[in-house]
């Protein structure tokens, strides 16, 4: 009686310890995950991709410089992200698609998680939009209406180092060093992600760099405490400031934005 005992309980044990802690459908209720995906959209090598600025849903000048602000979707239409560029190229408030590999936009790992693409974020903290009133942000959509808006939880995203700030937080660069300042890293500096849920009422913190400590591979950030949004904004902060503000590049690059949506 007692080894039939003792087989009850083992079995039961075993039966327990086999459950999957991956499975996304938790207390009845089913889960999707949908990540961004870049695959086959940019066919050409050492690309930065800015959207069709010819066509753009905003432009204006500043300064007689010519600024454009473009809409740019993945594949899966449930990701839009706002791009801004001018004459000189690359925004300091945007998003753009690349798969480059070398150059100050390029990872520094020189490739996304999965693939050769992957997103280069500028987010110096300027306003964007022809009235300047807008906040650079990526939008989520519903995937099977892109027209529409809508909230999903956001499990998390990869991250890393672009070659502009590793350089400059590694390195140095001259023109800081020419007027007598130091933009290379030492043991008490830091350099910091903030990503906040699109109202900016929750925020999560990543270091890309603590002291000479630099990030040089792409790391999983965990958002879940973010709750369900529409969408997401980000901020740079660095420790090494002068009179007109960041010395280290305000860019990082990002890949790998997954979020779980309710499909019952």
């Amino acid at each position: 009686m007692k080894k039939l005992s003792l087989f009850l309980l083992v079995s039961i044990f075993a039966f327990c310890g086999c459950s999957d802690d991956n499975d996304e459908t938790k207390g009845g209720d089913e889960k999707k995950e949908i990540v961004v995906n870049f695959e086959n959209l940019l066919t050409k090598a050492e690309t930065l991709y800015l959207g069709d600025t010819e066509n753009p849903a905003e432009s204006w000048e500043q300064g007689n410089t010519p600024y454009y602000l473009t809409y740019l979707l993945d594949n899966t239409k449930a990701f839009e992200f706002d791009c801004v560029s001018s004459s000189y190229g690359f925004g300091m408030d945007a998003f753009g698609f690349t798969n480059l590999t070398s150059g100050n936009y390029s990872a520094v790992p020189k490739k996304g998680v999965k693939n050769n693409t992957y997103i280069i974020v500028g987010a110096s903290g300027y306003k964007i939009g022809a009235n300047n009133d807008k906040e650079a942000a990526i939008r989520f959509k519903d995937n099977n209406n892109s027209n529409k808006k809508k909230a999903y939880q956001v499990k998390g995203l990869f991250i890393t180092n672009c070659m502009y700030a590793y350089n400059s937080m590694k390195e140095g660069t001259d023109y800081f060093h020419e007027h007598g300042e130091e933009d290379k890293f030492d043991s008490n500096d830091s350099f910091k992600v903030i990503i906040y849920n699109i109202d900016k009422t929750k925020k999560v913190e990543y270091y890309l760099a603590q002291g000479t400590n630099l990030v040089d591979e792409w790391k999983w950030v965990n958002l879940t405490s973010l709750g369900k949004t529409e969408g997401l904004k980000f901020e740079l902060q660095t420790t090494k400031n002068n009179d007109w503000g960041a010395m280290t590049p305000t860019y990082f690059c990002l890949d790998g934005i997954t979020l779980i949506e309710d499909v019952n």
